[in-house]
């Protein structure tokens, strides 16, 4: 059976737009969902790889089989569990991905120091939100604003509205922060 390309919401295009991928990168997502992002990135990788991480078990199931030929290709991975930096090696990942992850701005203690874990010099780090108005978009710009630079260097926060949907991106490097990890 021949597999089909799901189209991407505006904000998951956006999103791959914003990792600027080459074909060589190590790609982690943290909350993969049902694998639409996972499965326009493979289509860019060539010796790269994708790992995508959700708790949700109905998640990671419709991932993989949306995937299932960039699984059995040994270019994609998919775990069931939350994002954990210490289940992976330090440094892995060129680019790290979370798309409406909303840990990362709504906790007390969001985990950037385990993102940063897992990244190196070069690497970046691309969240890109839609929330349901204005209001909240204005809300996640501001606590990212204050929570991120001591964690990361080169934070850059970028708004858009497509199709009247208001969206935010956040975008990171990791060299040179404040906090290093």
């Amino acid at each position: 059976m021949r597999s089909v390309k799901a189209l991407a919401p505006a904000r998951i295009k956006w999103a791959i737009e914003l990792l600027e991928l080459e074909t060589k990168h190590n790609v982690l997502e943290i909350g993969c969902g049902s694998g639409v992002a996972a499965q326009h990135i493979c289509a860019k990788l060539g010796r790269g790889s994708y790992l995508g991480v959700d708790k949700s078990p109905a998640a990671i199931n419709a991932a993989s089989a949306r995937n299932a030929a960039n699984v059995n290709g040994g270019r994609a991975i998919f775990w069931n569990a939350p994002f954990n930096a210490e289940d992976r090696e330090p440094a892995l990942f060129d680019k790290v991905l979370a798309v409406n992850v909303n840990m990362f701005w709504a906790d007390e203690a969001p985990p950037f120091l385990d993102v940063r874990r897992v990244m190196h010099a070069k690497s970046l780090f691309v969240q890109v939100y839609e929330p349901p108005n204005e209001v909240q978009r204005t809300k996640i710009a501001g606590l990212v604003r204050r929570r991120m630079p001591d964690f990361f260097a080169d934070v850059t926060i970028k708004r858009r509205t497509i199709a009247g949907a208001p969206l935010i991106a956040i975008v990171a490097g990791a060299a040179a922060a404040r906090k290093a990890a």
